[in-house]
C-alpha cells in the first residue's frame, strides 16, 4: 500500500502550539497508566496517536497512512512500549518508557521499516512540568546522522552533538530561508570551535573576523537576494571532495578536514538556484560553516575565491604551533558570549533591547581582553569591545559608553592601527551623543548654534582621521561622509575635493566608484547631456528623443519623503508647460520596481521613467553612473541639449518658463534654502532621501 507524508501533521508540528502539547500530554498520561489500569488501554487507539504525535522538528520524512486508513492501524503493547502498526502490518511509531517510570521518554518514527527519527526526554521531567518537550532529537538510518540538543526545551536545537556536512549546510540554508538566526547559529563556527581547532594566531584571527557580526551578514545575504525566500526549498548539497589540511601545513596542533567552497541548490518554482556554502570544517563529530551562505546571482557569475581561510593557512609561512589551551574562565566567558549572540535581538527590537545586548557583549569582550593569550587575539577582542560600546552609545541610552571608549583610546595609543580603529568608533559615538545634547537646547537660536558647532567639530574630526589613517579600513567611509555632507550643504568645491580623494585613493571601493560618478555629475553644467536606457515597461529610450525640448531629468524613489514633497510641484509645472515644449524624464531608484509602478499609478504622474538594471539580483538599480547620493536629484536640460545648473523645485517654474521661451537662463540662486538649514538637518534629510542599498 502506498504511503504518503501527512502534510497537515507536518504543518501542525511547525506551529508547535499549546493545543498540540495538551493533546500530547493527555496521551502520555493514558499510556503511563496502561499497565496499572488495563481498562484504560481501550481508551487510546492507534488513530489517536497518529493524530496527536507529530515530530517537533520540521522536515522529517516518515511514514504515515492516509487519514482514511488510520482506523485500519493497530496499537500493540510490548515491553515498555506502545507500538503503532500500519494497515500492512508495518511499524509506524514506537513510544517507549526506557527508565520504567511510566510516561514514555522516547518517541520514535519509522520510514520503510526503519526508525528514522527519535525524540528523547533524557531528564525525565514529564512529571515535573506540564509543558515540557524532548531535550534531544536524533535522525538515523534513512533519516540522516543528526543528533541535536535542546537544552531549554523550546523546540529548537541549541547545539549539535553530531551532524554531517550535508545536513549542516541544509540547516544553515533553511535557517536563512526562515530568517531563523538561532538555527543558523547552530552550524556556524563559534569562538569555542576556533579555540578547539588550535590553529596559529594569524589563522585564528582570520576565522574570528569571518564569523563576526553573523546576524548582520545573514540579514545582508537575505536583503541582497531574490534567490532565498519563504517559498525556497532545499534540494541538495554539492561539495568538492573533502580536503585534509595537515598540521604541518596549517601550523596547528592537529590535522583538520575541510570542504573548500561547497555549494548547494534550492528550488524556486521550476528553477534551481545556487547557494555558496563556502568553507566548512569538521569539529569533532560536527561540521561547521566558516561563512554565512551567500545566494549567487541568476547568471552564476558571482566571484567565489579559491581557497578559504583554512585551505590557505600556513601558506604565508605561519609556523607557530597553535594557540595555548584556554583557561576554564575563558571557556566560561566564551560560552556566555555564544549564548548571548544566539539570543541577539531582531532588527525590529526596541532601542533598549539593542542597547542592553550591546552593553552585555561589551562587558564580556572586555573580560576576554584580559585573558587573551596572544597580541593578535587581544586585538580581536579589543575590536569587538569597541564595536559593541560604540553601537550601544550611539543609541543615546548609554552615555557611560563614551567614557569607556575614551579610556580605551588612551589605553591603546601605542598601537597606531588599533588606535585608528578605536578613534573612528569613538568619534561616531561622540557625534551621536553631541547631536542628542544639541536637541536639548532651549530656543531655536541656541539649538541652531549648537548644531552648527557640532557639525564643524564633526567635519574637523573626520578630516583629521582621513589624513592620519588613510590606509585604514574605515578611511573610505570617513571620506564618503565628508564628500556627501559637503555636497548636501552646498559646499561644492569641498565636495569635489573629497570625491576626488575617494576616486583616486580608493577607486575599487563602493565609495570610490560612486565618487567617479559624482564628479561627473557635479561638472555637468554647460555640457551636453547623454543618456540611454530602458523604461519601466522595458522599452528602449534615448535622450535624443527630447531634442529641441526643455527637459527635466529627475532621479527619484517612492520611499523618499523629499521627492514626495516635490512631486506636486513637478506635476504642476509639467501640466503648465508641457504644451510649450517641456518634458520630464524620471530615473527610478526604488529597490523594487513594483513600488515605483504603484506610486506612479497612485500619483497620476504621466512622464516617462527609466530604470537601470541592477548589477545582480536583489541589488538596488543603477544610477547610470551619475553618483547619486540623495533623491530627488534634478538636471534641467535646455533646447540645445546642454545642462543648466542650480535647479530646485522652488525655482523650477521660473527656469522652465524662461527656457521654453528660448531665452537664456540667468544664474539662479544656490540650491540651498534662502535661510540655510542647520547642517545636521541637511544630513537627516539626506538619510530620508538617500538611495537604498
Amino acid at each position: 500500500m502506498r504511503r504518503v507524508r501527512n502534510r497537515q501533521m507536518d504543518e501542525a508540528a511547525g506551529h508547535r502550539g499549546t493545543a498540540r502539547l495538551v493533546a500530547l500530554l493527555a496521551a502520555v498520561a493514558v499510556i503511563g497508566l496502561a499497565e496499572s489500569l488495563p481498562a484504560q488501554q481501550k481508551q487510546i487507539t492507534a488513530d489517536q496517536l497518529l493524530k496527536q504525535y507529530v515530530p517537533v522538528q520540521r522536515g522529517v520524512e516518515y511514514d504515515t497512512p492516509k487519514p482514511e486508513d488510520f482506523a485500519k492501524c493497530r496499537l500493540v503493547q510490548e515491553k515498555n512500549s506502545f507500538v503503532v502498526y500500519g494497515p500492512a502490518n508495518e511499524q509506524l511509531r514506537r513510544f517507549t518508557d526506557s527508565n520504567g517510570d511510566g510516561p514514555p521518554d522516547m518517541f520514535r518514527y519509522y520510514h520503510l521499516g526503519l526508525e528514522v527519527y527519535r525524540e528523547i526526554d533524557t531528564n525525565g521531567d514529564y512529571k515535573a512540568k506540564k509543558n515540557t518537550r524532548p531535550d534531544q532529537y536524533r535522525w538515523m538510518n534513512w533519516g540522516g546522522t543528526r543528533w541535536g540538543i535542546d537544552q531549554d526545551e523550546d523546540g529548537k536545537i541549541d547545539q549539535w552533538k553530531v551532524i554531517s556536512a550535508q545536513e549542516a549546510a541544509r540547516v544553515a540554508v533553511e535557517g536563512l530561508i526562515a530568517s531563523d538566526l538561532k538555527t543558523l547559529s547552530t552550524v556556524m563556527l563559534t569562538e569555542t570551535d576556533i579555540q578547539t581547532l588550535r590553529l596559529p594566531a594569524a589563522t585564528t584571527q582570520k576565522l574570528q573576523q569571518s564569523i563576526s557580526d553573523m546576524a548582520k551578514k545573514a540579514q545582508a545575504a537575505l536583503a541582497n537576494s531574490k534567490v532565498l525566500n519563504s517559498k525556497s526549498v532545499w534540494v541538495r548539497f554539492d561539495p568538492p571532495p573533502p580536503s585534509l589540511v595537515l598540521a604541518e601545513q596549517s601550523g596547528g596542533a592537529r590535522d583538520i578536514t575541510v570542504y573548500e567552497n561547497a555549494m548547494a541548490y534550492v528550488q524556486n518554482g521550476e528553477k534551481l538556484d545556487l547557494i555558496s556554502i563556502g568553507e566548512m570544517v569538521q569539529v569533532g563529530e560536527v561540521w561547521k560553516l566558516v561563512t554565512v551562505p551567500a545566494p549567487l546571482d541568476a547568471s552564476g557569475n558571482m566571484v567565489v575565491s579559491l581557497g578559504g581561510v583554512l585551505m590557505q593557512s600556513g601558506e604565508s609561512g605561519e609556523t607557530s604551533g597553535g594557540a595555548s589551551e584556554m583557561s576554564a574562565e575563558m571557556q566560561k566567558l566564551l560560552a556566555e558570549l555564544q549564548k548571548l549572540d544566539e539570543s541577539s535581538p531582531r532588527p525590529d527590537a526596541t532601542a533598549n533591547e539593542l542597547t542592553d545586548y550591546n552593553v552585555g557583549r561589551a562587558n564580556l569582550s572586555e573580560k576576554l581582553i584580559a585573558l587573551a593569550r596572544t597580541e593578535e587575539e587581544q586585538a580581536q577582542w579589543i575590536q569587538q569591545f569597541t564595536d559593541s560600546l560604540s553601537t550601544a552609545t550611539q543609541s543615546g541610552l548609554y552615555r557611560e559608553g563614551l567614557v569607556r571608549l575614551q579610556k580605551l583610546e588612551t589605553a591603546v595609543k601605542a598601537n597606531q592601527k588599533l588606535l585608528g580603529y578605536v578613534f573612528y568608533r569613538r568619534l561616531m559615538a561622540e557625534y551621536a551623543v553631541r547631536l542628542k545634547e544639541d536637541d536639548k537646547a532651549t530656543g531655536e537660536a541656541d539649538a541652531r548654534k549648537a548644531r552648527e558647532a557640532t557639525q564643524k567639530w564633526w567635519f574637523e574630526q573626520l578630516e583629521s582621521y582621513a589624513r592620519q589613517w588613510p590606509d585604514s579600513e574605515d578611511a573610505p567611509d570617513a571620506v564618503v561622509q565628508l564628500a556627501i555632507s559637503y555636497e548636501l550643504m552646498g559646499r561644492i568645491e569641498d565636495a569635489k575635493a573629497w570625491y576626488g580623494t575617494l576616486a583616486k585613493s580608493y577607486p575599487k571601493t563602493e565609495g570610490g566608484i560612486k565618487a567617479q560618478g559624482a564628479l561627473r555629475r557635479l561638472n555637468l553644467t554647460g555640457t551636453p547631456f547623454r543618456l540611454t536606457g530602458k523604461t519601466l515597461q522595458g522599452q528602449p529610450l534615448s535622450i535624443d528623443q527630447y531634442q529641441g525640448k526643455v527637459l527635466l531629468v529627475v532621479f527619484w524613489a517612492s520611499y523618499a519623503q523629499p521627492f514626495i514633497e516635490d512631486a506636486e510641484t513637478l506635476k504642476t509645472v509639467y501640466a503648465k508647460h508641457q504644451k510649450s515644449g517641456f518634458e520630464i524624464l524620471g530615473i527610478n531608484l526604488d529597490p523594487d520596481a513594483a513600488a515605483a509602478t504603484a506610486w506612479l499609478k497612485s500619483s497620476d504622474a504621466r512622464w516617462q521613467n527609466l530604470r537601470d538594471a541592477s548589477a545582480q539580483p536583489g541589488a538596488p538599480p543603477g544610477d547610470y553612473g551619475f553618483g547619486i547620493v540623495s533623491v530627488p536629484t534634478m538636471f534641467l536640460v535646455n533646447k540645445d541639449g546642454l545642462v543648466e545648473g542650480g535647479i530646485t523645485s522652488r525655482n523650477l517654474d521660473v527656469a522652465v518658463d524662461t527656457l521654453v521661451q528660448g531665452k537664456k537662463l540667468e544664474s539662479l540662486k544656490a540650491t540651498t534654502p534662502e535661510t540655510p538649514e542647520a547642517p545636521d538637518k541637511g544630513a537627516a534629510a539626506a538619510e530620508k532621501s538617500a538611495p537604498r542599498t
